[in-house]
């Protein structure tokens, strides 16, 4: 009995270390793509390279979110001044009519 526990024994750390290598190269041929690619770029660069064009990409939505805040400023303020000036040309229009009117009214009571 003892001779066939231990055949048994064998058998199984034969398995594990087929399975232990067959892990090694695995894990060595992972490496290699994430290293050195695997006909393309290497996992590290194609990161790298995203990550700078997605840099450059915020910027550019920085400064046209920028450019978009000012316009709409400038724009907000022609349009405050444009209706400040309308009620400025009304409010004359109303003083000059009463001033008529009051003209009017002190011709006749004379």
């Amino acid at each position: 009995m003892p001779k066939k526990i231990s055949a048994d024994k064998n058998i199984a750390i034969d398995y594990l270390n087929r399975d232990i290598e067959n892990i090694k190269l695995e894990l060595q041929l992972l490496n290699k793509v994430v290293k050195d690619g695997n006909g393309q770029p290497s996992l590290v660069q194609q990161v790298t390279a995203l990550t700078i064009n997605l840099n450059h990409l915020q910027h550019e939505m920085t400064v046209a979110i920028d450019d978009l805040k000012q316009t709409m400023c400038n724009h907000h303020k022609a349009a405050t001044t444009n209706n400040r000036m309308n009620w400025q040309f009304k409010m004359g229009v109303i003083v000059a009519v009463i001033s008529s009117i009051s003209t009017l009214i002190m011709h006749f009571y004379k």
